[in-house]
């Protein structure tokens, strides 16, 4: 047999709408690579969308595609994953089963007060597919400890445990998961398809397990991660008669990457200006993605004083194809530490607003001299809670409109 297996594939997490038809592409011409390939099934181990009601524009794409594979013969077989999961709410992961795009395996079943996902058999290749779904803060722990290991001893066949879980023995420094032991996944199992880990990796020890990694790269340390020569794709994997596994990796990245890092300590504000703008003019970045990461103290300035508007205005000028900027560690030596006594919380907060209202520079007269009765606007806004049977979407344009309003822009966006 042959399949493929997909994992974190994170559609929707992007707004930028060139990073949307690349990741569109991505996906398209992943399912016409796995058709090519004659796979039997596509296996995808959690964190299809980004949400789990996602924008509906992302939904139809996907369904399209989707479409397109099953009309072939072959299944999509699925677990959530943290970011599909929902605990109060319908996932969109079971609208697409409930219109037969997709098949979700390892519906939880209780047995003797023993955990017993559901198994299904995939009838073009005789494989057998089981496993655990992906919950938010890693919650799918206690899943793993209520297991019924003898239930699942007995599943005949090429077995497949699908799981979208991190796991304690293969975690980075870097890495803040809370996972589970290798020990804790089931035993007897000739394939481990794993998600939740944004690298591609296959363990060939005493259990085969593999996690592919992201698809696409659409966010964040992903990006930065692609920028430093990471693939992104997924596993073509085969299967002998005698259950021999081989993989293949397809890389499916659609684009080069750069990473820049600048890193302040030590320079003044103007001087970093400097350094950004010689990024911003290297010819190197024509055609790529650049990832920009600026960070450490400034000797002298403040972080304001860099103007990266016109250093992003200058590198999409000279043909990135995007950028994204991290400047999450970029500190100034002149930001002094703020401290305000108060009766309450309103005392506290507006004292903090007047400390700081003289350490930002603003042209605009009347942004400036009312700076604090507009900060505490917005941040009543960002404390206003959704109105019952309010859609994410209508709160985040209701919350939108109010900012523009309090701000005094509405006329210009």
């Amino acid at each position: 047999m042959k399949f493929a297996h997909m994992a974190d594939l994170h559609l929707g997490a992007t707004s930028d709408q060139k990073l949307r038809e690349f990741e569109c592409k991505v996906l398209e011409d992943s399912f016409k690579h796995c058709i090519e390939e004659c796979v039997d099934f596509v296996i995808i181990a959690g964190d299809l969308f980004h949400v789990n009601i996602p924008d509906l524009m992302v939904v139809r794409d996907v369904a399209v595609v989707f479409r397109k594979f099953i009309d072939t013969g072959r299944k999509i077989y699925v677990v959530y994953g943290s970011h599909d999961f929902s605990p109060n709410a319908t996932s969109i992961i079971d609208i697409l089963e409930v219109s037969g795009l997709i098949v979700r395996v390892g519906k939880p079943q209780i047995e003797g007060g023993l955990l017993r996902p559901s198994a299904i058999r995939d009838v073009k290749s005789g494989a057998v597919l089981t496993g655990i779904s992906g919950r938010r803060t890693s919650l799918e722990k206690e899943a793993f400890e209520r297991l019924d290991r003898d239930y699942l001893d007995k599943l005949e066949g090429f077995k497949i445990f699908v799981f979208h879980t991190g796991l304690d023995e293969i975690r980075r420094e870097d890495e803040r998961f809370e996972g589970v032991s290798i020990k804790e996944l089931p035993p007897g199992f000739d394939y481990y398809a794993g998600g939740h880990i944004h690298r591609k990796m296959d363990l060939k020890k005493d259990k085969r397990i593999v996690y592919p990694g992201p698809l696409f790269t659409g966010w964040g340390a992903d990006l930065e991660g692609t920028a430093n020569g990471e693939e992104r794709g997924f596993y073509i994997v085969d299967v002998d008669s005698e259950h021999e596994i081989e993989t293949r990796f397809k890389n499916m990245m659609p684009f080069e990457g750069i990473l820049k890092k600048v890193n302040a300590a030590g320079y003044s504000a103007a001087e970093i200006n400097k350094q950004l703008m010689d990024v911003a003019n290297d010819p190197k970045i024509r055609g790529k993605l650049l990832v920009l990461k600026v960070f450490g103290e400034l000797s002298t300035g403040k972080t304001s004083d860099i103007d990266f508007v016109s250093i992003k205005d200058a590198i999409m000028k000279n043909g990135a194809i995007y950028l994204h900027l991290n400047r999450h560690q970029l500190k100034s030596r002149e930001v002094r530490q703020v401290t305000v006594n108060g009766e309450n919380t309103a005392e506290i907060e507006e004292g903090v607003l007047k400390e700081l209202a003289g350490t930002v520079r603003i042209s605009d007269e009347r942004l400036r001299s009312g700076s604090v009765d507009i900060a505490k606007q917005l941040l009543a806004q960002l404390r206003s809670p959704k109105i019952e049977g309010e859609t994410g979407e209508s709160y985040e344009s209701r919350i939108k409109a109010n900012v523009k309003e309090i701000l005094g822009i509405k006329e210009l966006i």
